[in-house]
């Protein structure tokens, strides 16, 4: 059988955005019949994977200093006899990637455009990109990179694939996501701030607990409090609650790719430094933005309460974001690119 084998870590501090998009990249290379290993320096995100029955090698060593894991990671991946790595994760560095892709083809998920990288091929699925001038940046001479670029390749789980949103008159739910960690406590600050509003006791808010949120217990003393207050924890089916509530609000990343192929109307802010840009989502009219949450949390707060009152109130413009959300995200680009990996194994 097939291998590909996966580089990449998920934490506290981190979160689990990484593990999570290579999962969904991993599960359609299953179904073509591909065995697929995932290598991590810990053992943190080891009981999702173990849960989706996938094999883990655990390293042994530290996930944001990837150049002194080079010879351990090298000698494993001669011995399996690997021919291609997918690997996602900020901490790499030039040397590592020259030195790995001197015995591996290396497909790489990147973000940030930090320089050129010395790969076999780069995924890089930011729907609003510039095609011709990412890959004037990342061309090195000499070397015949590959490019997977637009949105056609945003890596979601299978129960994303697109299925057609009916807009209620009415909005009744309110989906809050912020990341694994919710390091800076917006779900909690929220809720806090919505209880001022008129609006508070008509709607039910419903919040996702990341595995690695450090303000939990203070969700749990407001849901004894507030009824319509309701927690989700270990969710097994993300996409089904995204669905079922009217509008969401969600810090940058991953999920609000997630959120598109649900069209489900959004409000967007940013959290992390990779997730800078994401004003680009209402100046393109998808979603309303409420700003950076680590640069100026007030203001950030507020435009998402002001936010969540404009799309009540507008049904015709929960109508026009969610119809060009899911014109953006088909919810099948984890299979494209599990189909040009495949491709890859085929080629020696």
């Amino acid at each position: 059988m097939k291998r590909v084998y996966i580089r990449t870590d998920g934490n506290e501090i981190i979160a689990t955005g990484h593990v999570m998009r290579c999962l969904s990249i991993a599960e359609q290379l299953r179904k073509a019949g591909i065995e697929v290993i995932f290598l991590l320096a810990d053992d943190k995100m080891f009981p999702i994977l173990h849960e989706k029955r996938f094999r883990t090698k655990i390293l042994d060593t530290k996930w944001n200093d990837l150049e002194k894991e080079t010879d351990i990671l090298i000698r494993y991946l001669r011995e399996q006899d690997a021919e291609v790595l997918l690997l996602d994760s900020y901490y790499i560095t030039e040397e590592y990637l020259q030195n790995l892709s001197k015995y591996i083809r290396i497909v790489y998920i990147d973000d940030l455009n930090k320089f050129a990288y010395p790969v076999h091929t780069i995924l890089h699925y930011a729907p609003f990109a510039d095609v011709e001038k990412y890959k004037q940046f990342q061309q090195i001479d000499g070397r015949s990179t590959r490019f997977l670029i637009g949105g056609q390749y945003i890596p979601l789980r299978e129960e994303f694939d697109l299925k057609k949103r009916v807009i209620k008159k009415e909005v009744h739910k309110v989906l809050i996501t912020t990341g694994g960690t919710d390091r800076l406590n917006m779900a909690g600050i929220i809720l806090e701030r919505a209880q001022k509003e008129s609006i508070w006791g008509k709607l039910e808010f419903h919040v996702v607990v990341g595995p690695f949120f450090q303000n939990k217990e203070k969700l749990y003393q407001m849901k004894e409090k507030y009824e319509n207050i309701i927690l989700h924890k270990n969710v097994k089916k993300m996409s089904e609650l995204m669905r079922d509530c009217d509008i969401a609000v969600s810090a940058g990343g991953s999920t609000l790719y997630e959120i598109c192929a649900c069209g489900t109307p959004c409000i967007c802010f940013e959290i992390a430094d990779n997730q800078n840009g994401a004003s680009v989502w209402e100046e393109k009219g998808y979603m309303m933005y409420a700003g950076n949450a680590y640069m100026e949390k007030q203001n950030c707060i507020e435009r998402c309460i002001r936010s969540i009152q404009t799309y009540c109130e507008s049904y015709s413009l929960r109508c026009e974001c969610s119809e060009k959300m899911q014109e953006l995200v088909d919810g099948k680009g984890a299979g494209r690119i599990a189909e040009y990996i495949v491709d890859m194994l085929e080629v020696h």
